[in-house]
Formats: C-alpha cells, sequence, structure tokens
C-alpha cells in the first residue's frame, strides 16, 4: 500500500502535516481555478474527514486527478512507497509529468 504526505510551509504544530495510506483517500473536487480540495477519511475515525487543499497551475483539476490517480494504486513501480505529494517546507511537489504543475499545500486540516 501507498502512502501520501503532505505539509504546510512551516510545520510548528499538530496538523500542518499529515500522511494518508492510500485506501483512506475519498475523493477530490475543485475550489478555485488554482486549488484542489483532496478528502481523506479522517485519521482519528471521526465523521468529519481531513482535507488537504493543493495549489496547483490554474485550470488542470483534471492534470492533479491524474496525477493522483497515478499513486492510489500500487504497481510495480510504486508498490508499498512512501510518496511526498506536498512539501511546501522543503519544496517537493509530486510530477509525473502531466502538467498538473503542483505548486504547494495551502492548507493540511485534520482532526487531530
Amino acid at each position: 500500500m501507498n502512502y501520501l504526505y503532505f505539509a504546510e510551509a512551516t510545520v510548528e504544530t499538530t496538523g500542518e502535516a499529515a500522511m494518508y495510506p492510500a485506501s483512506s483517500f475519498l475523493g477530490l473536487d475543485a475550489v478555485s481555478a488554482t486549488t484542489t480540495r483532496l478528502s481523506f477519511k479522517a485519521r482519528n475515525n471521526t465523521a468529519v474527514d481531513d482535507d488537504i487543499l493543493i495549489k496547483h497551475a490554474s485550470g488542470k483539476h483534471a492534470e492533479v486527478a491524474e496525477l493522483i490517480a497515478s499513486v492510489l494504486e500500487p504497481s510495480p513501480v510504486t508498490r508499498t512507497k512512501f510518496i511526498v505529494v506536498s512539501d511546501d517546507e522543503h519544496d517537493i511537489y509530486l510530477n509525473n509529468g502531466n502538467g498538473a504543475g503542483l505548486t504547494g499545500a495551502v492548507a493540511v486540516t485534520t482532526i487531530a
């Protein structure tokens, strides 16, 4: 199983970075032209989902969806991997060459 990691620009407190197993991914939706929300099952098993807001190139929601889908299912290349999707603190962003243009995790909202 793959694990997806997200972190805001400065990780100073609980809830500004999070890692989720691919199996907890619930879906994604467009929030604005340059922001997509990724939803995961809450890490504390409550009814409220954890959300990650991802910044990206304008109008690239479909490319972001394709990018996330490419790391959700294990394959010979991505089996049991720790995958950094967006780490603002270290300027690391997932890129598979599809033009999604991730530029950061605007907000990591977890239910502690």
